[in-house]
């Protein structure tokens, strides 16, 4: 896939920024003013000719009020496209429940610590049992 293909992304996030646009009230010619680019970028931004950087996509979500995750909103996984390897849904919902059982309470624990010294020191015996185990799992397939 070449670098500058615009993808499905792309093209989902130029729709939603000339709905978002509208739905403001605002052309392309004043969004480009309040973004410091021509409101040629813009219709480019719109026509999905160009991509949006992350950052200007950032900016002009404040400019028109909208989070961020709103131009994301209602994309379609296309996992020939993107070649990605997804974990089934049932997996992912066993992960999470094992970081909610194991690690959450942990953390929460390690929060009500508030002798700076013992948190170091937790830290530390934490860090040295994690080594000690992959040591003893490397030495099991020597």
């Amino acid at each position: 896939m070449l670098l500058d293909k615009v993808t499905p992304v792309d093209e989902h996030i130029a729709k939603r920024l000339r709905q978002f646009r509208i739905a403001a009230g605002m052309t392309q010619d004043q969004l480009g003013e309040l973004t410091g680019i021509s409101f040629q970028q813009i219709q480019k931004y719109e026509k999905a000719k160009n991509r949006v950087s992350a950052s200007k996509l950032f900016e002009i979500s404040q400019i028109l009020n909208k989070p961020i995750s709103a131009f994301f909103y209602g994309i379609k996984a296309d996992r020939d496209y993107y070649n990605y390897n997804f974990k089934s849904d049932k997996k992912q919902v066993k992960e999470m429940k094992k970081f909610e059982n194991d690690v959450l309470p942990l953390v929460r624990a390690f929060r009500k610590i508030e002798n700076e010294q013992s948190k170091k020191y937790l830290i530390a015996l934490a860090l040295s049992i994690a080594r000690q185990k992959r040591k003893k799992v490397k030495h099991a397939y020597s």
